[in-house]
């Protein structure tokens, strides 16, 4: 026989489950707007800030930013890969602020320079698969690996 008070605690973590869900594709459809941050998102949801990180980090894996900032690597490691555009223009589609900026957050993630990355990568799909791996295993959230591999399938 279950207590009240567990029932309550478990219809209320379904409706935050909910509400991060369902903020998912709202932060994936704003990536390019180098504004949004972990505060936009905090007040969109509802909820008080640190509820609402500390809910997420649950949910997801990993923290509100962190996860902005690897879906937004993952997008534009994708576009390095398999388009001609130039580095700064896909920098600045995927909301970094510069060039600079970009390199440094896509090399610490990708342990490779965006340049040599699209190098070794070029519309080669099991080379990106190789050289992303890290940031699979090792970084991404669940729901953000699910994410990327489906950018492949595009």
């Amino acid at each position: 026989m279950t207590h009240p008070g567990e029932k309550m605690i478990t219809v209320r973590s379904k409706i935050v489950d909910t509400v991060v869900r369902d903020l998912l594709p709202w932060i994936e459809d704003n990536l390019s707007d180098e504004t949004i941050r972990v505060k936009t998102v905090t007040q969109r949801s509802g909820y008080g800030h640190w509820h609402f990180q500390r809910v997420f980090r649950v949910q997801m894996g990993c923290n509100l930013a962190e996860y902005i900032r690897l879906r937004r690597i993952s997008k534009a490691a994708f576009s390095v890969a398999f388009t001609n555009r130039d580095i700064l223009d896909i920098a600045i589609e995927n909301g970094f602020t510069s060039q600079q900026n970009f390199s440094r957050i896509f090399k610490k993630y990708l342990l490779i320079a965006p340049t040599i990355f699209r190098k070794e990568c070029s519309a080669q799909e099991v080379a990106f698969r190789e050289i992303t791996r890290n940031l699979h295993e090792n970084h991404i959230c669940q729901i953000s690996k699910q994410m990327f591999f489906n950018e492949l399938r595009k």
